[in-house]
């Protein structure tokens, strides 16, 4: 009888603790799913391209700090949305493939990241500040001048708010069908990550509302799978697939520069341009 109580009180115990991490956990989420780094208000930006270091002011407690590189001559502007773990200030952005072109590139920085300061709480605070954003876009271009572009979790940001807007194109590189379904098969398997996560972000019901020309670009991994993004895309919209490598932050490896050349010589031609 004693070594019955001694087991049953062992597991009361495991099991209330498990509990405590969950409630820990959810409550400060937003704290264990960003890593890309904070930086103080001294921080200096410092890049080998024409660049201006934007703030918008929302409100006393919130402030989104972005870069914006610009073109003398304006051709587009690229809003993008980075992945998890973007370092602002280690970008070569003479490298990437948006700048290259032509395009003036607009990379936001989310809550608590960067410069940017507030508490994220869940995705509808992700949603907001990327409206913000795209209003500023509005600003500098007209919509059919904006291409939104998005990577990883970024991904999910950006179709939700192509979903909302009339942009001219949504990019999208490796999304996850679901942001949550993945965090739960991955990193928080040991959580019921599904069932308590305020960052869903389900792209799948995203990518259905946007009128936005989509251009999906997965690892070549993804194809065949059940949950698969490319049976949820317009007729109209473009599916690619691309061996993974260790490429930068957007711009795609060596081997498959040219095929991007394509892709984003293609953007603003008429919609009856051939298909690459």
């Amino acid at each position: 009888m004693f070594h019955s109580r001694k087991f049953y009180y062992t597991i009361f115990v495991i099991g209330a603790l498990y509990v405590l991490l969950i409630q820990q956990f959810f409550q400060n989420e937003a704290r264990y799913l960003l890593k890309s780094p904070t930086y103080t208000n001294e921080t200096t930006y410092n890049f080998d391209v024409d660049f201006q270091e934007l703030n918008l002011s929302v409100n006393k407690e919130l402030n989104l700090n972005g870069i914006w590189f610009n073109h003398e001559t304006k051709k587009a502007i690229v809003l993008l949305f980075p992945d998890l773990d973007l370092d602002i200030r280690q970008i070569e952005i003479s490298k990437n493939h948006y700048y290259k072109h032509g395009f003036d590139v607009l990379i936001s920085a989310y809550r608590g990241t960067a410069k940017s300061t507030g508490l994220l709480k869940n995705e509808d605070d992700l949603f907001s500040d990327a409206k913000h954003w795209y209003h500023f876009a509005k600003s500098q271009f007209p919509e059919k001048e904006i291409v939104i572009a998005g990577q990883g979790f970024g991904a999910s940001i950006a179709a939700e708010l192509a979903g909302n807007n009339q942009a001219k194109i949504l990019i999208l590189k490796n999304p996850a069908f679901s942001f949550s379904d993945y965090q739960s098969k991955t990193r928080f398997w040991w959580l019921p990550y599904s069932y308590f996560t305020s960052f869903s972000l389900n792209t799948w019901e995203y990518i259905r509302k946007t009128t936005s020309k989509i251009i999906l670009i997965q690892d070549e991994t993804k194809k065949g799978q059940k949950n698969s993004l490319t049976n949820y895309i317009k007729s109209s919209d473009k599916s690619y697939w691309l061996n993974e490598s260790d490429d930068n932050h957007f711009s795609f490896q060596t081997e498959n520069a040219l095929f991007f050349d394509m892709v984003l010589d293609s953007l603003f031609q008429n919609n009856n341009a051939t298909e690459i």
